[in-house]
């Protein structure tokens, strides 16, 4: 694995080269704070021993990865050799990679809609039951990678794997295993193997292919997958953003943004919050357009109503603020619909709105809720934010968007 293979891990190693030359000028804090960056760029070369060491039997460093998995992997290596290696990655997919399997199906859209088939991988998987578990480990990665490129499956030729800055996406990564698992068996196989042959699996010629190696590399592959699809996804995003910050704007422009940020920073100071009444100033009940003088209570509303007319696609949309970039929208609309749709909206009333910035307010709503045959009254607290692409986003100023941002809901659960 070559540095330059990783444009931003290339950068930081050229970074911290030329600041060590001012190191012994820097005062204690600053050398402090660069000892601790320059620690942690040693993890390439532990990466890079990693892949070097570990993929051709069929294991290769992913974003995910835990580090001190990687640290230990390698030490064992140096001390006791590939196998006592080995069995310490094996022991980790049969047991602590629980913390991380959920990435698989967060990853992309193409792994959600395989999520049951995902789960019952797993169940297998940590149970034991190799025989299913590789088989389904198998279909799920080959279909989840056709339905993301919209061309082929992860194990026909051609398809493409490469991403850009990506671990999985260097040269000893996925498209090295890629090539490992999809070799030809043309013979009928009773020899255990410990490398997830897809042709002599699914073929039925490696027919003693039921184990944890073959099952641990399985869930392995499954994580460099969707490593690898989220890169993808984001691809065009961080190679924009990494330009930007190695192309910085000509100084008419930096100027020019600073005489904007002077001009909000005076009108921010000279800005004062406005005392609502409710009743007076915004009804208690009322539709989305009644809140037009009073533009931070319009998504609570919106929200309120898109609760209680079960639009949870919508609801989803509401509330960006809570699940940020993470899900996609339609993951998002099912979370939705499991938190709200055993409670029935029946009428909302504002109680209190406090405007605590200019781009921060506070609306508390009382709400009656119907949970099957049981009626109650509870109180939710909503943070309304002023968000736009610039930080000089001002409501004034008509340069981004008000959303919500859950502070006490404690009494939906």
């Amino acid at each position: 694995m070559k540095k330059e293979e990783l444009p931003s891990i290339e950068k930081m190693l050229k970074e911290i080269k030329l600041m060590s030359f001012f190191k012994f000028l820097m005062p204690p804090e600053q050398r402090k704070r660069f000892e601790e960056i320059e620690e942690r760029s040693k993890l390439f070369d532990e990466i890079a021993k990693f892949n070097e060491r570990f993929s051709d039997i069929g294991w290769c460093a992913y974003d995910y990865m835990n580090v001190k998995l990687l640290e230990r992997a390698n030490k064992a290596f140096d001390e006791e050799g590939i196998e006592a290696a080995e069995k310490l990655l094996i022991e980790y997919y049969k047991t602590d990679v629980k913390d991380i399997v959920h990435k698989i199906k967060n990853s992309s859209n193409a792994f959600l809609i395989r999520s049951h088939l995902i789960e019952q991988f797993l169940n297998d998987h940590f149970s034991e039951r190799y025989y299913s578990s590789v088989l389904l480990a198998l279909v799920i990665i080959d279909g989840a990678v056709n339905d993301f490129t919209k061309e082929k499956g992860f194990f026909a030729e051609g398809t493409n794997v490469d991403a850009w800055d990506c671990l999985v996406g260097c040269s000893d990564g996925l498209a090295k295993l890629k090539a490992i698992f999809n070799k030809s068996r043309t013979t009928t196989n009773l020899e255990k193997i410990t490398l997830p042959y897809r042709n002599g699996i699914l073929h039925g010629r490696d027919l003693n292919y039921a184990n944890e190696y073959v099952s641990c590399k399985c869930l392995a592959l499954m994580l460099c997958v969707a490593d690898w699809m989220k890169k993808k996804n984001s691809e065009e995003r961080r190679k924009e953003k990494f330009d930007r910050e190695n192309n910085p704007p000509p100084v008419s422009e930096s100027l020019k943004k600073y005489e904007q940020a002077k001009i909000a920073q005076k009108e921010i100071h000279e800005w004062t919050a406005k005392t609502i009444t409710i009743g007076i100033d915004i009804p208690e009940t009322g539709e989305v357009d009644d809140y037009e003088n009073c533009q931070y209570v319009k998504p609570v509303v919106e929200m309120l109503y898109a609760w209680k007319n079960k639009n949870y696609g919508k609801l989803a949309q509401c509330l960006e603020g809570r699940y940020g970039k993470g899900p996609s929208l339609k993951a998002q609309a099912g979370e939705c619909r499991k938190m709200f749709c055993n409670k029935e909206l029946q009428s909302f009333k504002i109680i209190d709105v406090v405007e605590e910035t200019c781009c921060l307010s506070r609306v508390i709503v009382d709400v009656d809720i119907k949970i099957g045959e049981i009626k109650k009254e509870e109180t939710l607290v909503f943070g309304c934010w002023y968000k736009g692409d610039s930080p000089c986003a001002l409501p004034w100023n008509n340069n981004g968007e008000w959303i919500i941002i859950p502070r006490d809901t404690k009494g939906l659960f």
